[in-house]
């Protein structure tokens, strides 16, 4: 495989992405990104129009849907943060959100959880190209890894999720948080399969008339009181 896409200069990218970033994020309601954070950014949304056409990471590659849809939808995440250092993003595939997540907080150890080995490859290769020294790639399957050891798990575009996440949910260690990237039916079918009590909060993301971040924790009683804004989810 050709490694030419390492080379490449950031300011050679589109500018009509970075352009296209810029008033997402305005739009979105979110801090401005450095010029470093942004040439990172401008530089995989370069490999991944590039790689997009040898392998099948996203259909959305229009410079403004990208950039509305992909990395200002991935970073309106980053408010959720809050005290976590170690986060993984599950079935990462072409790095939403881990790779802006990991652009928007170097502080946050961020791993990108893969089962697709070529996904795998584009994500190591775009780690190296941006100088992410706060990005790993698992290559695995969620349902044999241990998530154990970090603080807040993610995820965006899984198949199968409704399947696979709620089960990763109920291995979650009280200390532990989940953020999902959802639509609220999914959050519903997922939700309706949990056995353990949880809290979940959601936060319509903006620009979205059907998307939601879901952040669940594991409720401290199982007295099934509900705050504003939360659900209980159990048997």
């Amino acid at each position: 495989m050709s490694h030419r896409l390492r080379q490449d200069n950031p300011e050679d990218t589109n500018s009509d992405f970075v352009t296209a970033l810029t008033s997402a994020l305005s739009e979105y309601g979110l801090d401005e990104l450095s010029a470093a954070q942004q040439n990172q950014l401008a530089r995989h949304y370069a490999m991944l129009r590039a790689w997009n056409q040898r392998i099948n990471l996203t259909r959305i590659i229009a410079p403004g849907e990208a950039a509305r849809l992909h990395y200002a939808d991935s970073l309106f995440g980053g408010r959720f943060i809050g005290a976590a250092r170690t986060l993984i993003d599950i079935g990462s595939g072409a790095g939403f959100p881990a790779v802006a997540l990991a652009v928007l907080r170097p502080d946050v150890q961020v791993t990108a959880l893969e089962a697709n080995q070529k996904k795998s490859l584009f994500l190591a290769e775009a780690a190296d190209a941006l100088a992410l020294a706060n990005f790993n790639v698992a290559t695995a399957r969620v349902e044999s890894f241990d998530l154990s050891g970090y603080d807040l798990l993610t995820s965006r575009a899984l198949d199968r999720a409704e399947e696979v996440l709620p089960a990763v949910i109920e291995r979650m260690k009280a200390e532990q948080r989940f953020m999902l990237y959802c639509t609220p039916d999914l959050l519903g079918k997922m939700t309706a399969r949990l056995a353990a009590d949880f809290t979940v909060t959601t936060e319509a993301i903006p620009q979205s008339a059907a998307r939601i971040i879901a952040l669940f924790n594991r409720s401290k009683t199982s007295s099934g009181v509900m705050q504003e804004g939360q659900t209980e989810c159990g048997e």
